[in-house]
């Protein structure tokens, strides 16, 4: 209904002209003051858009702990777009999780399946044991499945795999370089036969070059730990750099101390600090030590890190780890890539990942690679277990 004009303005005699139109004008606007204010403004909308995100996880492998908290940390990012999606250009996340089946054959099963029953567009987060049948899988590369932020550091070649971490090679590089910087020139290298199989392969060139850089060769890190020890402690190094899981980091450490050994004792990102901590025990009195392929909780003035720790406690309410951090990290590149898309294809997917992203004080950088980053840090693992500021 139309609001009631003014008495001195409706009640009037017979206007000129010139005076019936300024009443109209008076009427019109007295007619749009009244209209509701969601009808007088443009409706404000956002755009639901969603990604699909198939996440295969390691649940009984080598890698079951960190799987898990690599999970853990991807799951607060998702979750967090999905409370605030307008935060985010309108994108939901749906994360599909399925425990990976510890066959190869099976696990690509799994994945296609996530492709075609789930329309997945992205698989996140595969670990060592799946991530080469994945990416030499012709299915997915077909279906353009993008296979984004492995757990995995294993030097693998595949036009749709994104790396958000260095590999293992990198890993012990970059270790040897910085043990090297602390004065220390005695440097043994334990590798597990089975662990990164090729890439640590006894006389490759890499691993030829590494054995000059150390003055020392690398011992093989059989089923028996106690012979790969004797073989190292008689040297006396003053750190060991193990290129295992956590079960052969573990042990070594075991079979070194027996031997009255207490150097620093180095794992890679492969090994979980705080069960590598239980192995050893609290008493253990060697320093022990990882490689971060992320920055760690112990980087607390970090906005990634400030900001995964109060989401891991707002939606799960339990501790971070180096692995959640990374989850997250690996989750918040991805979705800050996708809030990009224009349209839906794998084309777009693809140039959309193709960027350089911050993700709060930590850069991932694809505009040159399929391997966004090389960051590796050491870190003292604490009698928590945790891993503290070197």
């Amino acid at each position: 209904m139309r609001p009631a004009l003014p008495q001195s303005i409706s009640s009037c005699a017979p206007a000129s002209p010139g005076r019936r139109r300024a009443l109209q004008r008076l009427a019109a606007l007295a007619s749009a003051a009244a209209l509701p204010h969601a009808l007088a403004q443009p409706a404000v909308t956002v755009a639901r858009r969603q990604l699909v995100v198939g996440h295969l996880v390691d649940r009984v492998g080598s890698q079951a702990d960190l799987a898990r908290d690599y999970l853990a940390g991807a799951k607060v990012m998702f979750d967090a777009v999905n409370a605030s999606p307008a935060s985010h250009g309108g994108l939901r996340i749906v994360h599909v999780v399925r425990d990976a089946d510890p066959d190869a054959r099976g696990a690509v099963a799994q994945a296609t399946a996530l492709a075609d029953a789930e329309r997945a567009d992205i698989l996140f987060g595969p670990g060592d044991a799946v991530l080469p049948a994945l990416a030499a899988s012709p299915e997915l590369a077909r279906r353009g499945v993008q296979i984004v932020a492995p757990l995995s550091g294993l030097a693998i070649t595949a036009e749709n795999v994104w790396f958000t971490r260095a590999d293992y090679q990198s890993e012990i590089d970059a270790a040897v370089r910085q043990l090297h910087s602390y004065g220390l020139s005695g440097i043994a290298l334990a590798v597990s036969p089975d662990f990164a199989a090729g890439t640590l392969a006894s006389g490759s060139p890499w691993l030829t070059r590494l054995e000059t850089a150390m003055s020392t060769r690398a011992v093989p890190l059989t089923g028996n730990a106690d012979d790969c020890a004797r073989r190292i402690a008689a040297a006396r190094p003053g750190a060991v750099v193990v290129a295992g899981d956590t079960l052969a980091y573990g042990s070594l450490g075991r079979a070194l101390a027996a031997r009255n050994w207490y150097g620093f004792l180095v794992g890679l990102s492969a090994v979980s600090p705080a069960s590598a901590r239980e192995i050893l025990g609290a008493h253990y009195a060697g320093g022990m030590v990882v490689t971060q392929i992320a920055p760690g909780p112990q980087e607390s003035t970090l906005r990634v890190v400030k900001e995964h720790v109060a989401r891991m406690k707002q939606y799960l309410d339990e501790p971070p780890s180096p692995a959640t951090l990374a989850g997250y990290i690996g989750a918040a590149w991805l979705v800050r890539a996708a809030t990009g898309m224009r349209t839906n294809g794998v084309v777009e997917l693809r140039r959309v990942l193709q960027t350089r992203i911050d993700v709060g004080d930590f850069t991932l950088d694809f505009t040159r690679g399929l391997r966004g980053s090389q960051y590796v840090q050491l870190a003292p693992i604490g009698k928590s277990g945790l891993p503290q500021r070197a």
